[in-house]
């Protein structure tokens, strides 16, 4: 027996040998105390001497032994409740960290039931701890293969039970519809089995909403330079056929169509740094939210030319950070319409927080104004108009647009906060 493996034996296997061994040692070493040194005491010395021996070998050595021995326990005991009570301190940060995590951290056991539930989880679900230990994973959260519309086939190892990484769309308790990002990692014991799973849902509803409105901000500039640009380039290609034939055959109306195509070409410049101006990024989180906006509107002024009123009232940083790139969006379409259609001098934009929970939001204009009929027309090209509608609507708030020939543009939105 090697001394490094009983050091690193534990204290049971250590007793549990010292139970057989040492009896047998004292009672070896009481043989040989009787039958060696008790008699060559009594022979040598008589009687009297060896009552003496006896009482100093059993009342001393035996109580000797006893001490060392279970001396020796207790340190070892001593020493197994400090390293537990390492590991209980370590459980108990790990748990603390978990449960004050921002991440929804759930523990599944062998059978896809929840098992644990921190903080965060209650914060992105609106379920406490007791409503759902005890319930199955798939009643909170679709798995993969659910969200991809296919089933799993006989023999196939349970979804809750696989290391996996995946987006979902769940519902909160209180009726939001989330987009989570879901990282599943298997556990098993040492021969492989699965013996459960740990799962953190992290709320990424804000990042796919700035993605969303990213897309279709350049879906937009995309059509703007197909619908726009190429159809003005192709015009100018048409006029300076036209300018070239006129130059051979009636020179004098050269001039007027030459100032034509330079206002098309200055039409063309201001939609190219309109284009430009709406691809540079902005930084909603950084500046924040109403620091943006000012910078935006104060930027679009300039780069246009227009005389922009802008009004902030109430709480607006109550808004939540999922509904900010929608509205800055709002704002950012609304413009964009004045400036490419309205021939507005002047706009002003209103955006409160009401006392109802609402965000009221307004962009007026004293443009040319349109007949608002026109913009339910299929063949419309005002698609952006129709668009905000369908945003404002898509966050179950009310969009209105007024307007009249001659009258300016009124745009008005409520959301609920």
């Amino acid at each position: 027996m090697s001394l490094q493996w009983w050091r690193n034996s534990p204290v049971s296997q250590r007793v549990h040998l010292l139970r057989w061994v040492l009896p047998l040692g004292i009672a070896v070493v009481v043989v040989f105390y009787q039958l060696v040194l008790a008699a060559y005491a009594h022979d040598v010395y008589g009687h009297t001497e060896h009552t003496l021996l006896e009482l100093l070998f059993y009342a001393v050595l035996g109580p000797i032994v006893s001490w060392a021995t279970l001396t020796q326990i207790s340190r070892w005991l001593n020493e197994k409740e400090e390293a537990e009570q390492a590991v209980h301190a370590g459980e108990r940060q790990l748990a603390s960290i978990i449960d004050a995590s921002a991440d929804a951290i759930l523990s599944l056991d062998a059978q896809g039931t929840i098992r644990s539930w921190n903080r965060g989880a209650s914060s992105l679900f609106g379920y406490s701890a007791d409503e759902q230990i005890g319930r199955k994973l798939a009643a909170l959260l679709p798995s993969q293969s659910a969200a991809e519309g296919r089933r799993e086939s006989v023999g196939e190892q349970p979804a809750q039970l696989v290391s996996r990484h995946y987006e979902a769309l769940v519902h909160a308790r209180d009726g939001r519809r989330l987009v989570v990002d879901v990282n599943q990692t298997a556990l098993v014991d040492g021969w492989g089995r699965p013996q459960g799973a740990s799962v953190i849902v992290r709320d990424i509803s804000e990042r796919k909403a700035r993605e969303a409105v990213l897309a279709e901000e350049r879906a937009r500039i995309a059509r703007d330079l197909h619908d726009g640009l190429a159809q003005s380039l192709y015009f100018m290609g048409l006029k300076l056929d036209l300018i070239r034939k006129q130059v051979r055959g009636a020179p004098a109306g050269i001039e007027q169509e030459v100032e034509a195509l330079k206002q098309t070409v200055q039409a063309n410049i201001n939609d190219v740094r309109r284009t430009i101006f709406a691809l540079r990024p902005v930084d909603l989180v950084g500046l924040g939210f109403a620091a943006a906006v000012q910078k935006y509107v104060s930027e679009f002024a300039e780069q246009t030319g227009l005389e922009i009123e802008l009004r902030l009232d109430g709480e607006i940083e109550r808004i939540a950070p999922v509904l900010e790139p929608q509205i800055f969006r709002l704002i950012q379409e609304g413009l964009n319409n004045i400036a490419k259609h309205a021939k507005a001098r002047q706009v002003r934009i209103d955006l409160a927080i009401t006392t109802h929970r609402q965000i009221h939001l307004s962009i007026a204009d004293d443009g040319v104004g349109f007949d608002t009929a026109a913009i339910a027309a299929p063949t419309d090209g005002r698609m952006g108009v129709r668009q905000m509608r369908e945003r404002v609507r898509g966050l179950n708030g009310h969009f209105s647009l007024q307007s009249q020939p001659g009258q300016g543009t009124l745009l008005e939105a409520i959301i609920p906060l």
